[in-house]
Formats: structure tokens, sequence, C-alpha cells
């Protein structure tokens, strides 16, 4: 009887964990996604956001552009801490958590709030002091457009060997500070190409035979009186291309010099980002 025991827990114990489907979201920017809201100001009604979230799954890169890359690795439960500011000197560390955060964290909770039976992945690739015109162009040689490609390939692929399955659901950008001296046009044409050609490189990680265009949401940078091209283009693309939705940055508060949303706005912006991305069905 003792041996049937012992062989009953160690079948139990040894058992892979149970494939899942999962609807994944990806996050890119630069800054404002990466994130720079203090973990030490996850306080007061703001401290659930400090423990894991354990249902939610979570995979983060910074790009090779500053000679010094922070990831997660692989896999790993929706956390405060991976956000590595640009003039960071951080070695790379497997899995260890930096002191800031971005959307992301609120930005997961109200979508597996919102989706009850949905398993929620989410791809963070983001690099701070970034412009769309420069390092994020498509078609440009080492430009963070390809290594945003190749980690979300690597990424899913590690869901695949898993045994999971998975439908890319969302695009969530942030971006456009480094642009603020571009036209309001010129800012848009940019704006537009990359999602166009995101969509193209994304298809086929939709839902088969999914026609839809892939839903994105257009986060707006903060209001410090320069960026009203910048502003003014973000709304021009949400309003004009099919699929696509606004999160404004209306009421947030920085902690700098109207730039970083301080920790309490950049929940407020994530909230935003889910809510807007599910009036767009994702």
């Amino acid at each position: 009887m003792r041996f049937a025991i012992l062989v009953l827990m160690a079948s139990v114990f040894a058992a892979p964990a149970r494939a899942e489907h999962y609807d994944v979201y990806l996050l890119a920017g630069q800054s404002n996604m990466d994130g720079r809201g203090h973990t030490t100001e996850l306080t007061g009604e703001l401290a659930s956001y400090v423990a894991p979230q354990p249902t939610i799954r979570f995979a983060y890169s910074d790009s090779t552009l500053r000679n010094r890359h922070f990831t997660s690795n692989e896999w790993t439960a929706l956390a405060p801490g991976y956000s590595v500011p640009p003039a960071s000197t951080l070695p790379h560390v497997e899995g260890l958590p930096t002191g800031f955060f971005g959307p992301e964290l609120s930005f997961g909770r109200t979508l597996s709030q919102s989706l009850p039976g949905h398993h929620i992945a989410i791809i963070k690739f983001a690099e701070g002091g970034t412009s769309l015109k420069t390092d994020w162009r498509v078609g440009g040689k080492g430009a963070l457009y390809d290594q945003m490609l190749q980690f979300v390939a690597a990424s899913l692929q590690q869901l695949k060997a898993n045994g999971d399955t998975y439908e890319l659901r969302g695009f969530v950008w942030h971006q456009g500070e480094n642009d603020a001296k571009e036209s309001q046009q010129a800012y848009a044409d940019l704006l537009t190409h990359l999602i166009q050609q995101l969509r193209a490189d994304l298809a086929p990680y939709r839902a088969p035979g999914s026609t839809a265009p892939l839903p994105v949401v257009i986060g707006e940078v903060f209001d410090n009186h320069e960026r009203d091209a910048v502003r003014a283009a973000q709304k021009q693309v949400a309003g004009q291309l099919p699929g696509c939705a606004f999160a404004s940055a209306d009421g947030l508060e920085t902690q700098d010099q109207g730039t970083h949303f301080n920790a309490a706005s950049q929940i407020k912006l994530g909230e935003r980002m889910a809510a807007a991305i599910l009036t767009l069905g994702a």
C-alpha cells in the first residue's frame, strides 16, 4: 500500500503543467511604455500591484541599442520591476527585476478581470529615449522594429514548446517624445507605416482565418506644450486607421519636468490602454 501511494505521488509531481490557450498582447514604445514608475510608490490603494500576478504571464526585453541588455529571458508572472532607464548600468541578470514598472501591471489586471476565463499573456519590448523616425524605423538595419519582431517570435515559440496555444489579440504603442520636432503629418505617416507593416508581419500569429485588422491602441504622450504635433498625429492616426483606439493622457501627472508618468499615473494609463483595446473587441 505504501509503495502504491509513493508511486501515485511521484506520478502527480512528475506530471507536466497543463497546457493553456493564451490571449497575447504586445506592448511597445519608449520610456513611458518601458515605465518609470517607482515600485516604492506602490503603496496605499496601489499596494496590491507589488505582488506578482501569477495568472498573467509576462515576457520583457529592452534592446541592444545601448550595449546593455535586460530581459526576463523567459515567461514569468506579471510583476513590477521590468523596466530599465537608458542611463542604467545594470548588468544582465536573468530574472532579476529592477525598481521600476510600466503600464503593464494595470493593463494585465484590467484585461484579466474584464475577460473571465481567458488566460492573458503580455509581451513588452521597449527602449527609452528612442524615436520612430530613426530607432524604430521599419526596414532599418538593426533597428528596434526588427529586434521587437525577433523577441515576439522567440517568446511565442516558448509558449508553443510548452504545449500552449495562443492568439495575438492586440498591440499597444506609447512613444513620441523623441519625435516632438516632427510635423503632425510626418509623425502620422511614420506611425501609420509602422502599424500597417506590423499588422502584416504579425499576421501569422493571429487566429486562423482572422480577417479583421489587428487591434491597435495608441497611447498619448504627456502635454508639456512642446509635443502638440505628435499628440495631434496620435489622435489623427487612431481616428483614421480601422481597428485603432486612443488612450488619453488627460489628467495624468509626471514625476519630472513633464515627461515621465509617476506611479499612480502609470497605473491609470495601463487601465485606459486596456479599456481602449477592449472597445476593439480584443
